[in-house]
C-alpha cells in the first residue's frame, strides 16, 4: 500500500459570500496579498439572495449574493484580496487554450469602495487565481457553495499545474510502454483509436508510476480540501441528505444505501478518505487513456461524486482536435445528448478538470497525434460499494474484457 505524505498547501480563499470569481484562465499562481475587507451597499432593484457584480479594489470583478434579511440601501462586508499577483508567462499551449465566458453581463456592478481592515480570509470560494469556475450554461449560477454547484452540474473546475512537465512525460511514456504490452497481449490494437490503462495493474505499469499517480492525485485532493472544503461536505461528507447529493448511477437512481454515520468523524477530508480507503472507485481507475488519431470516448457520465481528469500531453504540440466536451443540463441530459458540447476544454498538460458524476461528457475525436489523459472518478465508499471497486491504486483492479478498449 502506497501512502505518499505531502506538505500540505496553504491556499487563500474568498468570503463566504463570495460566489464567484470572473479571473483570467492565465492566471496559475498562489494569491499573496493579505486580503481587505470591502463594504457593498445593496443598490435600488437588488432584493435579498440576488446575485451582485463587484469590481475590488485590485480590479477583479466577483459575483456576491446579497445577504438574508437585506434590502435597498444596506450595507453588508465581503473579503477581497487587496492586489493580486501578475499570472506568470503563458506558454503557446495555454493561450491557446479556452476561456471563460463571462458571468452574467446583465448583473448589477457596484464598484469598489471604501475598506480597510484586514483579516484572514475563510475557506472556500475561488481564491485569487488558484483555480477557475467555467460554468456549464450561458452563465455562472452563483447560488449555494462550490460543492453544490459542482454537484448540480453548474459548472467544471479548471485547476493549473497539479502535476509539473516532467511528472506528465513520466506518466505518458509508461501509458505509451503499457499499451504497447497490452497490444502484445491481446494481438490487436484497442477499438475507438482509445487505450484505457489501470494504473495499478502491475503488468501494465511499475511502482514509480504508481507513486506518482498517487502523488499528483493527493496534491488534487489537498488543494480540494483546503482551498474548497464544500467538495467533501457535499458531495462526501454522510451527513443528513447524502443520498440525495450523489450523481444518480446508470439506471437513473441515487445509492440506496449511504456510508456510516461515523465516517464524517473518522474522516473529515478528502485525503483522510482516501488514506482510509473509504472510497469507491469507476472500474479500472485511476487509469491513464491513451487517444491515438481518431480516438474518442463516446458521450457519456461518471455517475460518482466527483472526476478528476488531468491531459498528459499538450494541445497543438502533441495533438490536434480532441479536448472534452461537457454538455450543460446535468441529470436532465442523457449520455446521448443532442447538437454539439455546450463547453470544450483542451488544456495544458498538467491542467486538471474537476467535475460532477451526473454531467455528460465524450473524449472528442483527436484529428492528428496522440492524446494522454490521468483520469478517476469517485464517490464515498458504502456497504453496498462492490468489492473490486474500492482498492483505488493499492491492489490490481478487476475489470471487464471490454474495459481497456479492446
Amino acid at each position: 500500500m502506497l501512502w505518499l505524505a505531502l506538505a500540505s498547501h496553504a491556499f487563500l480563499s474568498a468570503s463566504p459570500s463570495i460566489c464567484a470569481r470572473v479571473a483570467p484562465p492565465s492566471i496559475a499562481a498562489t494569491a499573496e496579498a493579505e486580503p481587505v475587507r470591502m463594504r457593498v451597499t445593496v443598490p435600488a432593484g437588488v432584493a435579498a439572495g440576488d446575485p451582485l457584480h463587484v469590481s475590488t479594489p485590485a480590479g477583479e470583478l466577483l459575483i456576491v449574493t446579497v445577504p438574508a434579511g437585506l434590502q435597498t440601501g444596506d450595507p453588508f462586508d465581503i473579503l477581497v484580496p487587496a492586489s493580486p499577483p501578475p499570472p506568470p508567462p503563458l506558454s503557446a499551449a495555454q493561450a491557446g487554450g479556452s476561456s471563460s465566458s463571462s458571468p452574467g453581463g446583465d448583473l448589477p456592478l457596484v464598484l469598489s469602495r471604501a475598506e480597510l481592515e484586514r483579516s484572514q480570509l475563510p475557506a472556500d470560494a475561488p481564491d485569487a487565481g488558484r483555480f477557475e469556475e467555467l460554468p456549464l450554461g450561458p452563465q455562472l449560477e452563483p447560488r449555494g457553495s462550490i460543492g453544490e454547484r459542482l454537484g448540480r452540474g453548474a459548472c467544471v473546475l479548471r485547476v493549473p499545474d497539479v502535476a509539473s512537465s516532467d511528472e506528465a512525460a513520466a506518466l505518458l511514456s509508461a501509458a505509451l510502454s503499457a499499451r504497447s504490452a497490452q497490444v502484445e497481449r491481446r494481438g490487436k490494437p484497442p477499438s475507438r483509436g482509445r487505450a484505457r490503462l489501470p494504473v495499478s495493474e502491475p503488468s501494465l505499469f511499475g511502482r514509480d508510476s504508481v507513486e506518482t499517480c498517487e502523488e499528483v492525485l493527493l496534491r488534487v485532493l489537498d488543494l480540494c480540501d483546503e482551498a474548497m472544503p464544500s467538495l467533501h461536505e457535499t458531495l462526501f461528507a454522510p451527513r443528513e441528505g447524502w443520498r440525495e447529493r450523489q450523481p444518480r448511477n446508470a439506471q437513473g437512481s441515487q445509492p440506496e444505501v449511504p456510508p456510516p454515520p461515523d465516517l464524517a468523524e473518522r474522516c473529515p477530508s478528502l485525503r483522510d478518505l482516501y488514506m482510509a480507503a473509504e472510497l469507491e472507485w469507476s472500474e479500472g481507475e485511476p487509469a491513464i487513456n491513451v487517444y491515438t488519431s481518431d480516438g474518442y470516448f463516446g458521450a457519456h457520465k461518471d455517475h460518482l461524486a466527483l472526476t478528476v481528469l488531468i491531459p498528459l500531453t499538450a494541445p497543438s504540440t502533441d495533438f490536434e482536435g480532441g479536448g472534452t466536451g461537457f454538455w450543460a443540463g446535468n441529470s436532465a441530459v442523457g449520455e446521448d445528448p443532442r447538437g454539439p458540447p455546450d463547453l470544450v476544454l483542451a488544456p495544458a498538460a498538467g491542467t486538471a478538470l474537476l467535475f460532477g458524476g451526473d454531467v455528460t461528457h465524450a473524449g472528442l475525436p483527436v484529428a492528428g497525434g496522440l492524446r494522454s489523459v490521468f483520469v478517476a472518478s469517485f464517490s464515498t465508499r458504502t456497504p453496498a460499494s462492490p468489492p473490486d471497486r474500492v482498492h483505488g491504486l493499492q491492489m490490481a483492479p478487476s475489470v471487464s474484457p471490454q474495459f481497456g478498449g479492446g
